[in-house]
């Protein structure tokens, strides 16, 4: 049974590939010294038995033994200059190690016992020292492969006790017992310090193995907290990090900054579900992905939003162009077809910025240009719109350190009936006079607004601000009211609508509510609902800017509207057949459908003619007036003829002293 486990002991030698390589690490530092023990020892073994023992014992034997010692010697220092050895290295070196330590160890003490016979005591002596000090020697420092030092141990001293005893005389047989006891302590300390060894060994195998856990959970945490989930790209700190680095270590080399929005992704996510809308944003970074090319990379920014960096020398606004073809290719989600666009803004480094803030800002800008400027498809930021980045800075920050209840004011623009010349109606419209940059359009302010909370506080300001107005004017006028896309579908927006028309306590009917053509159709299911919402309140809702949008009368039909604004555009060419008969069909197809007419931009008796003659039953424009303050407006109202003559005795007919409709927009 010992004997079955001691060959399992010997057969186990370098199965453990961590404590096989550290093994051979310390052999590669310890058997030179050994190999240089023995040499040394022998050597003095050697010179000492010269004059005594016959020159092959003393000459030959040691020659062929030092000689096979140092190329050992050689081979083990060649081993340790070499380095690391692989775990199925390190196995060779311990069993051929372990093999010859046994003919090598039974050559030295066979030459030594053959030496004892020869010379005095001193010299008998010295081979009793030699073989027990080589022997413990050669235990120390094999003692990291306790097989080896086993063997060696069991060859060499069991043989010496032999001899000694055999000598039959008092000092050679103490010395016997004496190196028997420490034979038996130092395979005491050699297993122990082995035991130790091992476990020593073992510990640092599992802390490395953990440190590599360790380090691959981060590298997976890292590359999780840098990658989108859904899509598998680069996110929004990768991005950041990215640009980051190109910006400090640019050095002068170009680069370029892309953004992406989808176009009616949101109707679709709304419609079909957020799994389809998944799939489709997945399959959409997919082909924006495959069609970048190596040197764009593509990051998911966030919703429908995607980032792209261009560090090739290549023309990224083609680039781009391919991508919106990519992006605006219809795509098969499961049975559904389904098609969306794109806008797409870009900034180049370092011509728009020189840092990542600044570049991803103008980017941005350029995305909402070509958005909503343009369209759709690219822009690319240049020098003309920094001034317009400037300018809505610091209208951004004007209005966010801005009091918009006491610098917010309006003004009134009266809407005609066109067969009475009776006042029916007046618009509210916005005027803003900030104490850091003065007067600004409402054009201007409106659009930055609605990028922001601050549109908001402007409607309250103006809603607030008419609905006292109101309270002051006849009960036969209306009073309209513009709402953007952001408080069309708030429902805050609906309830502070419908307190402020309790509180003051006008009747509902008397308010229109004024929504673009454009922000309806971005979301026109959505938009519907919340329209709904609001003539549930009792109001009247009108469709301004008719015309200039995408919506067809069929769709418009289908939104709970009362009226339809025409836009200026159709009124002006109103002078030539072509426009009259245009704006007269679309008068007709109005009253078909239930919804009466007001015409914006009139500014010569000849447009309030044809109007009038089409049908159209409210008319708005410098004919009649233009905006005026609630003071002008109740003094006019005041006079004998003002509730019936408005049309401008100061307006000379086919001038146009202010073109342009100014509105609020909120």
């Amino acid at each position: 049974m010992r004997s079955s486990r001691l060959v399992q002991w010997f057969a186990d030698i370098g199965k453990d590939p961590a404590l096989a390589v550290s093994q051979a690490i310390n052999l590669q530092r310890q058997v030179p010294l050994l190999y240089g023990l023995l040499l040394i020892n022998s050597l003095a073994v050697a010179i000492t038995h010269r004059e005594h023992a016959p020159r092959a014992l003393t000459i030959s034997a040691p020659a062929v033994l030092f000689t096979i010692t140092v190329i050992r010697m050689i081979r083990w220092l060649k081993e340790a200059r070499a380095g690391t050895p692989s775990p199925e290295k390190a196995r060779r070196q311990l069993r051929l190690t372990t093999a010859l330590c046994g003919p090598i160890a039974v050559a030295y003490i066979v030459w030594a016992l053959m030496l004892s016979p020869y010379g005095g005591p001193f010299e008998q002596a010295h081979i009793g020292l030699y073989i027990s000090t080589t022997v413990i020697g050669c235990i120390f420092c094999l003692m990291v492969v306790p097989q080896a030092a086993l063997i060696v141990t069991l060859t060499v001293l069991p043989t010496f006790i032999v001899a000694c005893l055999l000598r039959a005389q008092l000092t050679f047989v103490t010395i016997g017992i004496n190196v028997a006891l420490v034979l038996g302590v130092l395979l005491r300390v050699l297993f122990n310090s082995f035991e130790h060894f091992r476990n020593q060994v073992l510990s640092k195998d599992q802390l490395d193995a953990q440190h590599e856990e360790l380090q691959r959970l981060n590298e997976e945490n890292r590359k999780l907290a840098l990658t989108d989930s859904l899509t598998s790209l680069p996110n929004r700190r990768s991005f950041y990090a990215h640009l980051d680095a190109l910006t400090v270590d640019a050095e002068g080399a170009a680069f370029a900054v892309g953004v992406l929005d989808l176009d009616r992704f949101k109707p679709i996510n709304d419609t079909y579900g957020h799994q389809v809308g998944d799939r489709l944003l997945s399959a959409i970074a997919a082909r924006l992905r495959e069609t970048a090319g190596p040197f764009v990379r593509v990051y998911r920014l966030g919703g429908d939003e995607f980032g792209l960096i261009d560090t090739s020398d290549g023309d990224f606004a083609q680039t781009c162009e391919r991508l919106l073809q990519q992006v605006q290719a219809p795509l098969h989600i499961g049975e559904i077809v389904l098609s969306v666009g794109g806008s797409l803004g870009i900034a180049r480094y370092p011509e728009a910025g020189t840092v990542a803030a600044d570049l991803f800002d103008r980017a941005d800008y350029a995305l909402y240009h070509a958005k909503h400027v343009n369209g759709g498809g690219v822009c690319v930021f240049t020098s003309s719109l920094e001034t317009a980045v400037r300018a809505d800075r610091a209208i951004e920050v004007a209005l966010q350190a801005s009091t918009l209840e006491d610098e917010i004011s309006i003004v009134l623009q009266p809407i005609v009936e066109l067969a009475s010349a009776r006042l029916g109606a007046v618009e509210v419209l916005a005027r803003w006079t900030s104490p850091l940059v003065g007067e600004v359009s409402a054009s201007d302010f409106i659009a930055i607004a609605e990028r922001s909370t601050a549109i908001h506080s402007i409607t309250r300001a103006i809603f607030k601000k008419g609905l006292k107005a109101a309270q002051q004017l006849p009960e036969s006028v209306a009073v309209s009211f513009n709402i953007s896309a952001c408080d069309l579908t708030s429902t805050t927006t609906l309830a502070f609508v419908r307190r402020e028309i309790q509180r003051a306590g006008i009747a509902p009917e008397r308010i229109w509510i004024e929504v673009t053509e454009t922000a309806v159709m971005r979301n026109a299911e959505a938009a519907a609902e919340s329209l709904q919402a609001f003539r549930d309140l009792g109001v009247r809702i009108a469709l301004d800017d008719f015309g200039t949008g995408y919506s067809s009368l069929g769709y418009v039909q289908r939104l709970p509207l009362d009226k339809v604004k025409i836009d200026r555009s159709f009124v002006t060419g109103l002078g030539s057949e072509k426009d009259g008969t245009i704006t007269a069909a679309v008068i007709t197809l109005c009253h078909t459908i239930g919804l009466t007419c007001v015409a914006e931009g009139v500014e010569t008796d000849d447009q309030r003619r044809i109007l009038q003659a089409a049908g159209c039953e409210h008319a708005q424009g410098y004919l009649f007036s233009k905006p005026l303050t609630l003071a002008e407006l109740l003094e006019r109202c005041a006079r004998p003829e003002g509730m019936i003559e408005w049309l401008d005795s100061r307006f000379e007919t086919g001038t146009s002293p202010k073109k342009g409709k100014i509105s609020n927009a909120a």
